[in-house]
């Protein structure tokens, strides 16, 4: 993403009926090739082969021992894959993915000419009809124009990403500015830690196997596809047992980076930020943390104390906020 919109100093003020945001936390890898959905399915924890036209998905890429090395949403374009995950790990999985390339007739690139943006809110449909693009209905939609992509992504607010040339990003953000009000980075990652839907940043890689993030729970793993990089180990936690780590949403004065440990009564660590932003009540954020504590006791290194807040889907046992 070499273009970025200049935004407002002002802070928001009264609700909009959508918000536009520029998604610089944001990458793109490409997989082109004749074997790229075949390669693709083997690297990864969902079902690349399954996945119906006009949808995105959610998926897992591990290491051997089932450890997350990212969690990139897919989707078609033409007859290529399109890859977003978080910038900061961009180069290291890309650099991982294509050591398994082999003789497959799969190419791997990271497309820094695309720009990424995000419009959320109850207008958010109506901004992108009135600035000439599709707005799928369904969530995990996918409908195109062009080299122009549009995702509906989960959660209770209606939002959709936008994946679309630097060229062309200047005149789409001006054509989105009419009917929704510009917006920082983070509200979009505040409505990721609302949805649920966990990320992984450089200072979590390799940190946790897919249920600590309730990946399952979201649809980001098939149980029936086959082998995938720690699949063995993903499956056996599935069939045989129960993660010891769980991801819940928490409220906190203040927001701590991804991979800011969380501590008990005794300063013991019992968990790990997943991701945290500013919110109007203090900030929200995820984490993942042994099942079972009880969050009144529970604090980040300096202190601060965590209250538990309800996920938008059930995680089968809930800590206790009593």
């Amino acid at each position: 993403m070499t273009w970025t919109p200049v935004l407002p100093e002002a802070e928001l003020s009264a609700p909009a009926p959508a918000l536009l945001m520029p998604l610089t936390h944001l990458a793109v890898i490409e997989a082109s090739g004749a074997d790229a959905t075949a390669f693709l399915h083997a690297q990864l924890s969902n079902d690349v082969q399954g996945l119906p036209p006009g949808r995105s998905l959610l998926a897992g890429y591990c290491n051997a021992k089932g450890r997350l090395y990212a969690l990139p949403r897919l989707w078609r374009s033409g007859d290529d894959w399109r890859l977003c995950l978080p910038a900061d790990i961009a180069d290291a999985v890309l650099k991982r993915l294509r050591m398994f390339v082999l003789r497959s007739k799969v190419t791997l690139n990271r497309r820094d000419d695309l720009t990424l943006l995000g419009v959320a809110g109850d207008g958010a449909a109506q901004c992108l009809r009135g600035a000439g693009l599709p707005a799928p209905d369904a969530i995990d939609g996918v409908e195109s124009t062009g080299d122009t992509s549009v995702l509906r992504l989960p959660g209770a607010t209606p939002r959709f990403q936008i994946c679309v040339p630097d060229a062309a990003a200047p005149a789409c953000w001006t054509a989105l500015s009419t009917g929704a009000q510009p917006a920082p980075t983070s509200v979009w990652r505040l409505l990721d830690i609302d949805a649920g839907q966990p990320a992984i940043y450089a200072p979590t890689l390799e940190a946790f196997v897919p249920q600590m993030v309730n990946l399952e729970l979201i649809g980001g793993v098939s149980f029936k596809k086959g082998c995938y990089p720690g699949q063995e180990i993903v499956a056996r936690m599935h069939y045989l047992g129960k993660p010891s780590r769980r991801m819940y949403r928490w409220q906190a004065a203040a927001a701590p980076a991804p991979g800011t440990p969380v501590l008990d009564e005794a300063d013991r660590e019992v968990g790990t930020v997943v991701d945290a932003q500013a919110a109007a009540d203090g900030a929200h954020l995820l984490a993942v943390l042994q099942r079972g504590k009880d969050s009144a006791a529970l604090h980040l290194p300096g202190g601060e104390r965590l209250a538990g807040l309800d996920l938008p889907y059930a995680v089968d046992e809930a800590v206790s906020t009593d």
